[in-house]
């Protein structure tokens, strides 16, 4: 669905609720890509105003203002900014429409007023995201429960590694590194993330509005750097262009649950 828009400039990967996206992009006009289980959707933004929403899942699709009212209804979406310049952008609405994906005036809002209709393939899509999460957690439990059964305990590191795109890990605190797996220079890698983490702190005590430090993604054209808090040490994750933000973040929320 999404590969039929143009791609844009990436601006950046992040987390954050459909409210802030609309607050932070004032002056921002492109596309923002969004991830959800096993769905992902797109929203065209102008000037913090959404001009056209779709959510694709293998059991539901929503389009327009439902669309734009599911990701509403949930408290943190993973998304990408590609800004567009003008063309792309009339590219991008031409795809739009085709799809039925145009926010049209009178519609309804779309965060607090929708059909009965619309009410309806929103919960069915809830309803699936949240069995699937279910699921999802059921699975890592029993996967748990065997590797303590056979005497190993569960080595959250290595399962990032193994995810495809993955390279490297690694963990660390004070400027030192605590653990690592994969082909990483460690003194390296860290004195790079630490760098990372103060121009964050910065930011931070710029705009304290924002809350605290959640994660960071550094793109470059070969690769990507992803930092992250983890207990009282931090992750710095080396992965491929190619990697999916959506499930790291997720791996990285359950190891960051665990301690």
């Amino acid at each position: 669905m999404t590969d039929n828009l143009p791609d844009g400039t990436a601006i950046g990967e992040m987390q954050a609720p459909l409210r802030w996206i609309f607050s932070h992009t004032t002056r921002f006009s492109g596309v923002v890509r969004i991830r959800m289980q096993d769905g992902e959707g797109f929203m065209l933004v102008r000037k913090g105003e959404p001009l056209a929403a779709q959510f694709m899942h293998p059991l539901k699709s929503l389009s327009g203002p439902s669309a734009l009212k599911y990701f509403g209804s949930q408290p943190i979406l993973d998304f990408g900014l590609y800004r567009y310049e003008p063309g792309e952008m009339q590219a991008a609405l031409a795809v739009s429409a085709e799809m039925q994906a145009l926010l049209q005036p009178g519609n309804g809002s779309p965060v607090t007023g929708q059909s009965a209709e619309n009410d309806g393939q929103e919960d069915v899509v809830a309803e699936t995201v949240e069995n699937e999460r279910q699921e999802d957690t059921g699975a890592g439990a029993a996967e748990h429960e065997v590797a303590a059964s056979s005497g190993d305990e569960p080595d959250p590191f290595g399962a990032l590694l193994r995810h495809p795109g993955v390279t490297a890990v690694a963990c660390f605190a004070d400027g030192l590194c605590t653990s690592s797996v994969g082909k990483i220079d460690a003194d390296y890698t860290v004195a790079v993330a630490e760098d990372l983490l103060r121009w964050a702190f910065r930011l931070e005590s710029i705009a304290p509005s924002h809350g605290e430090f959640v994660q960071m993604t550094i793109f470059y054209r070969d690769g990507n750097i992803i930092v992250a808090p983890y207990g009282n040490e931090y992750l710095c994750i080396i992965t491929r262009p190619e990697v999916q933000f959506g499930r790291i973040r997720r791996m990285i929320r359950e190891m960051q649950g665990r301690v």
